[in-house]
Formats: C-alpha cells, structure tokens, sequence
C-alpha cells in the first residue's frame, strides 16, 4: 500500500477547524510528495491554508521525525499554524502545529465527513491562540 497525500484548504473558528482535502496525490510505501508550489501559491492569494493531511497505510496516526520536520517548515513559511492529519491503521488524528519549534499538539477530535471535509477541534483553553 502506498501513502497518500492532499492539502487542507478551509479555515479556522476560534477552536475548530474546517478544512477540505484538495490536490490529492499518490505516493510510495513510505513517503508522499505535496505540490509546495501549488501550496505558497493557493495560500499568497486566499490565505486559506490550514494543513496537510496524508496516510500512514501500515503504521499509526502519529507524526513521524520526517512529518514533524515537514510541518514545522510549513508553519514558518507560511507563518501561521497548521493541522497535520494523519490516517493511520483503522484510526483518524490531527496534530495541531502552533510554531516553527512545536512538535504537534494531538487535537481533542477530528473526522472525516462526505466530499472529503475534515473537522478538527482543538483541546479546551488552546481555542483562539
């Protein structure tokens, strides 16, 4: 099985995310590509970025040494936080990602919904940061 990869495009309400998954890809076993230049150019016009979802087809939604790289370039490039989510073996999580230097905050819930919507909320009290 390969991993798979999509962009979240959406916006954020205090602590709840709204993002739906756009320019989904396919990868290898073990690593999948974004189109970065799709990405800075989508967000410099709608501002309207909120974080990357991908697959984990043999192993658990938790973010690897690469995706925490991964996700704090993101963060400071385009100087903002970010979700990362992740489907791993028969579960759904989403890490929240405030800065540069974070390792990814688990989210208190996230799911799936038809036409390829994610909601996330983030734990009480982190709302609004």
């Amino acid at each position: 099985m390969n991993e798979e990869s999509a962009i979240l495009v959406g916006y954020r309400r205090g602590p709840i995310w709204y993002g739906r998954l756009r320019q989904r890809q396919q990868g290898g076993p073990a690593s999948v590509e974004f189109d970065w230049s799709w990405v800075l150019d989508r967000d410099e016009r709608y501002g309207d970025i909120v974080g990357f979802y991908h697959t984990h087809p043999a192993g658990a939604a938790m973010p690897s040494d690469r995706d925490v790289r991964t996700m704090r370039a993101w963060v400071g490039c385009l100087g903002k936080p970010l979700l990362c989510v992740i489907r791993g073996e028969g579960s759904l999580a989403a890490y929240l990602f405030a800065s540069d230097e974070d390792d990814g905050q688990p989210v208190a819930e996230v799911e799936r919904f038809p036409r390829n919507v994610i909601v996330a909320v983030e734990p009480y009290g982190r709302g609004g940061k």
